[in-house]
């Protein structure tokens, strides 16, 4: 015996529903030239995205050399400059005096041991 039930059922309102338009998703897959973490290796993008998350859960670092610190050193106390290991080399740097995952004014000629930075940024190329 066939089921009416629900295949022969309609609503008087069916016909007059508009099809629901979906908003275009944007492609994944497409680079950005000027995106820092485009220039990175596969290792630094696993730490990067290995960071974000832990930032997400437990909010920023901060800048001490405890537990939760970022063993942030100011540009003044920076022995790296030269080589190019510097905050603003770092994908994370937001520009002016900002971090994504270190709280606090950052330098831009400063350094933290959670730096990721792209490998052409490096003065230290072999």
């Amino acid at each position: 015996m066939p089921n009416y039930w629900l295949s022969e059922y309609s609503s008087p309102d069916d016909e007059e529903m508009p099809d629901e338009e979906m908003p275009e998703e944007e492609p994944e897959d497409e680079e950005d030239p000027d995106d820092p973490e485009e220039k990175l290796n596969d290792r630094q993008k696993m730490m990067y995205e290995q960071y974000e998350q832990c930032v997400e859960m437990h909010g920023k670092f901060d800048q001490t050399s405890g537990g939760n610190g970022a063993h942030y050193a100011p540009a003044s106390k920076n022995p790296f400059i030269k080589e190019g290991l510097v905050c603003s080399n770092c994908v994370y740097f937001m520009g002016g005096q900002g971090c994504e995952i270190v709280a606090g004014k950052i330098e831009a000629n400063a350094i933290c041991k959670l730096w990721i930075i792209p490998e052409e940024l490096l003065g230290n190329k072999k």
